[in-house]
């Protein structure tokens, strides 16, 4: 039931999956606990936890799990030590064992991804944990205890399917820092955060090929990724030139949330968007956004009904919600100002592409199903339908080490940096005080220099003027002494003799 709590036997067993290669290989550290690790709980009981490896000894785990799960005709809390797409990967390797993971498993999660969207709003954080052997297993000791108050509550699993062209698609994906074609025709994949399609997707192609170990290094490349793909201006994705439409249903004879056509009105994008979002839980890009919010405007023309954009987000209640991105800038900018658009609020979900401009081949598209990044070449279309529902454990506690130590640490982060962009800015204004005051100065002086030139070019032009008039002076009276003696000699021929 939602919001339960489950009160542990005398001798709790707690089973814990751990991707080792998670975390920058932090993984590995759980799977040096001793076994098996019992763990005093604060209302007097004890709690097993019993450590496994995914996928090394996994099959052993949950088949484990699923005789306890049986014998206390109960759900079993089931941690898994990895990225958000690791719960999938736990809960597929269990089936396979005959769990009944909706009514047998409460998943909890370790926060080892680099974003850990999950893991935050299950109220777990998003740092990856550190010391885990230090001081007897101090901090994995808070953990089980944490582990043991929090509460079950619902948490929606949605499957996302993807054709291409059967002739000339493709689908590529990251292997080796390289994008290589997968020879698939089709994408099936399980989501429990969000499915994406636009520029955030191919910024997510290139952060794979050149992923690092380092959660830290990870975000500072993804940053630099986005960065690198919005400004190549001549390849952007723009929702309106990908999507032909998307129907509340699953195929095209389902109603239409927004669409294109020369011969119809249908209602339509505003703008054109880089990002098309389907969100189940309201966390992206490690927390630094939450699209879903009522306060924001539509992003389609005419407006929904308020049932299906005024309503609140909720990662149990058997909807998605539907939002676009005008740039990805708004991504980092999300707490800032919220510039996403909502666009429906529901599920099922299908949408159609377009095909190849004319002159072209090929339609390039990008999608993420939570993380996993997707190059389509020549995309159909692609359907997101309800799939189950999971029981999931929810930290409602938030303790130092969950989301309330995250939110102070990007409050403290955010304090910082604003401080140092002030002392930035108030440097920058006195250098650009001294720089005014040099340039007066030497305006000043180019003024008296100037002043002087004049002066001096003035005196010397005077002086000409003089020089040249006492010439043409001396000249008229040598003239004039010519012209008398002229008069005189004509004088003398005259005279008679």
């Amino acid at each position: 039931a939602q919001g339960s709590h489950f009160s542990p036997s005398k001798m709790e067993e707690i089973f814990l999956f751990v991707n080792p290669k998670s975390g920058g290989n932090k993984g590995r550290d759980f799977l040096q606990v001793p076994q098996p690790f019992v763990t005093p709980l604060e209302n007097g009981k004890s709690a097993t936890l019993l450590i496994y490896s995914l996928p090394d000894n996994a099959a052993e785990g949950f088949k484990k799990l699923k005789q306890v799960a049986e014998a206390r005709c109960a759900p079993v809390r089931t941690i898994v030590g990895g990225g958000d797409g690791t719960v999938m990967w736990a809960d597929s390797e269990a089936t396979k064992q005959g769990v009944d993971t909706p009514t047998q498993c409460i998943f909890g999660i370790v926060p080892l991804g680099t974003g850990n969207d999950f893991s935050r709003v299950a109220g777990w954080g998003g740092k990856n944990p550190s010391g885990i052997l230090a001081d007897d297993c101090l901090e994995l000791r808070n953990l089980v205890n944490m582990w043991c108050q929090a509460r079950a509550r619902p948490h929606d699993v949605w499957q996302v399917h993807v054709d291409v062209d059967d002739e000339e698609g493709r689908i590529l994906k990251v292997s080796e820092s390289k994008e290589k074609n997968t020879k698939e025709k089709t994408i099936t994949a399980r989501m429990i955060n969000y499915f994406s399609i636009g520029q955030e997707s191919k910024v997510g192609v290139g952060f794979d090929k050149n992923r690092t170990k380092s959660q830290a290094c990870n975000l500072f490349v993804y940053a630099m990724q986005g960065l690198g793909t919005e400004l190549d201006c001549m390849s952007q994705q723009h929702v309106g030139d990908l999507v032909s439409a998307m129907h509340a249903g699953t195929g095209p004879e389902d109603p239409m949330i927004f669409g294109w056509s020369e011969e119809h009105d249908l209602p339509e994008l505003v703008g054109n968007p880089e990002s098309l979002m389907f969100l189940n839980v309201n966390s992206y890009a490690g927390g630094a956004a939450h699209f879903w919010q009522r306060s924001c405007p539509c992003g389609v023309e005419p407006e929904p009904a308020p049932s299906e954009v005024d309503v609140d987000d909720n990662p149990g209640d058997g909807r998605m919600e539907v939002v676009t991105l005008p740039n990805i800038a708004n991504i980092a900018l999300d707490k800032v100002m919220q510039k996403a658009k909502r666009i429906h609020s529901g599920g099922p979900y299908y949408c159609e592409f377009f095909g190849p401009v004319e002159g072209e081949d090929e339609m390039h598209v990008y999608c993420e199903v939570d993380g996993e990044f997707y190059h389509l070449v020549n995309p159909l279309s692609v359907e997101i339908t309800f799939a189950k529902k999971l029981q999931v454990l929810q930290n409602d506690l938030q303790s130092e080490g969950g989301l309330l130590a995250d939110i102070k640490k990007i409050h403290e982060g955010v304090t910082k940096e604003v401080n140092k962009g002030v002392q930035e800015v108030q440097k920058g204004v006195q250098r650009g005080v001294q720089e005014v005051q040099k340039g007066v100065l030497e305006v000043h002086k180019g003024m008296q220099d100037v002043h002087m030139g004049v002066a001096s070019e003035v005196q010397k032009g005077v002086q000409g003027v003089q020089k040249g008039m006492q010439g043409a002076q001396m000249g008229i009276v040598k003239e004039m002494q010519k012209v008398q003696m002229g008069i005189g000699a004509v004088t003398n021929q005259l005279t008679p003799r």
